[in-house]
């Protein structure tokens, strides 16, 4: 029983801190990066019959300029992304300085994973452990 709660406890606190790597590290990246203001998005899909809601992988391409030339790029569909520019907001996308065609959309990592899953995980293993 000690060995199922450690190995549940260890993995819980592995995804729980999942979060965390992928938002130190995009703090990395957004050094180097320069951040460009959205000026288009379109919605894509790998399919032109059926509607856009039924898409399994949905899709956006937005459009943005960067040195004064124009570029796009397909990224996960994100609906606030697109909540945020029907709503007439600006929205940024950090793009690579030597490399202008790649880009990333910045997500805040899912605040009830990050906080409460290497709670519970360390929880568990330390549990296990007495």
């Amino acid at each position: 029983m000690k060995l199922e709660l450690l190995l549940v406890g260890g993995l819980i606190l592995l995804w729980g801190l999942e979060p965390w790597v992928y938002y130190f590290l995009c703090r990395q990246r957004k050094r180097s990066w320069r951040a460009c203001a959205i000026e288009k998005a379109t919605l894509v899909g790998l399919q032109d019959l059926m509607p856009f809601y039924s898409f399994k992988d949905k899709q956006m391409m937005l459009q943005y300029c960067f040195e004064q030339e124009k570029y796009s790029v397909i990224l996960e569909y994100d609906k606030s992304c697109l909540n945020a520019l029907n709503d007439n907001q600006t929205v940024y996308l950090f793009v690579d300085p030597t490399n202008p065609e790649k880009a990333f959309l910045y997500r805040m990592p899912n605040r009830i994973i990050a906080y409460l899953f290497p709670l519970i995980g360390t929880l568990l293993f330390t549990l296990a452990l007495t």
